[in-house]
């Protein structure tokens, strides 16, 4: 009998995802570049419109059934974590939020989606954030975000704790100093910076590989919105990524495959420090920069206002 391990899955749906439609993507720039007498109406919009068209195998984007989806969870890097959490889905579920205004407004479902918010994970200073097994199982439930039949959808976070462990993720994945990755402009980086220096030293043989990357220092939301990332590549479902903290575990994809994250795009760049070299190991070019500090799905919802309405303005043109 194969010995097999949780990660075994993960590691064959990172490998195996679909091919972009090259032709499809060249052809949409071709048809953008000559519409409007040269005038080039749509601007750096053609190139995400064309990527979505490609994932999605059409001559244009199909952006109708629109979902925004946050996913939450308490790190046991921070006390009282399962309260702090749980703030957040309040405020979220109530409608005192942003970003439930802006996905009303296009015409988006809106969806808070919990991983064990009264379990937090292990506090990754004194050894890894999840086992593998309960890592693989987070994993799992975040592709469940592809059920609701969405045929684009927005990442948030809203985890308590999340961004530490993402700053710890992407200095795991990436190398260099803890204050660069857990830079922040707000009383807590110094907390981060430290939680994060103390948790590479703990995991240090845990940062050869990017899934045990992800469990040293994820929490379950991560390795969810890991999940999701791969099941939404194999359905071919264009993803917007918001904050740092999803790109942060976008990164974790891409440094499996870089072709697992085609489908990806940046929705905006947050004021968070390392968010745009984030972007830039990605190869991934922000939709916005709206000067915005927070990643709840926010950024990402107003930029799929924008690409919503530069699709139309393709199908206007293309009729023309």
């Amino acid at each position: 009998m194969t010995d097999t391990r949780p990660f075994d899955d993960v590691r064959a749906l990172a490998v195996s995802v679909p091919q972009r439609d090259t032709a499809i993507y060249e052809g949409l720039l071709d048809r953008a570049a000559s519409m409007g007498r040269d005038l080039h109406p749509l601007g750096t919009l053609s190139a995400p419109l064309a990527r979505m068209a490609s994932v999605q195998g059409h001559p244009a984007p199909r952006l109708t059934r629109p979902l925004v989806a946050v996913f939450t969870a308490s790190h046991g890097t921070l006390p009282d974590a399962s309260a702090g959490v749980a703030r957040r889905v309040q405020s979220l579920s109530q409608g005192k939020a942003v970003v439930r205004g802006a996905a009303q407004a296009v015409g988006a479902a809106f969806k808070v989606y919990e991983f064990g918010n009264d379990h937090p994970s292990a506090d990754f200073r004194n050894g890894p954030s999840l086992s593998e097994r309960d890592c693989a199982g987070a994993i799992a439930f975040g592709m469940e975000v592809v059920a609701e039949g969405a045929d684009i959808i927005v990442l948030g976070n809203a985890g308590y704790g999340a961004a530490t462990g993402a700053a710890a993720m992407a200095r795991g994945l990436y190398g260099g100093t803890s204050d660069y990755w857990a830079g922040g402009i707000d009383e807590n980086a110094k907390f981060r910076q430290a939680a994060v220096e103390q948790g590479a030293s703990v995991n240090s043989e845990l940062l050869s590989d990017p899934l045990d990357v992800l469990r040293a220092f994820g929490g379950r939301d991560l390795a969810g919105t890991v999940g999701a990332i791969l099941a939404c590549a194999h359905q071919k479902i264009p993803v917007i990524l918001d904050g740092y903290v999803v790109c942060a575990a976008a990164a974790i994809v891409h440094s499996l495959n870089p072709d697992a994250v085609s489908h990806c795009l940046a929705g905006h760049v947050t004021i968070e420090p390392a968010h745009r070299a984030l972007l830039d190991r990605m190869d991934l070019d922000p939709v916005l920069d709206l000067g915005l500090n927070i990643g709840d799905g926010t950024g990402g919802t107003l930029a799929l206002s924008v690409l919503q309405a530069a699709s139309a303005g393709l199908a206007t043109l293309s009729e023309a």
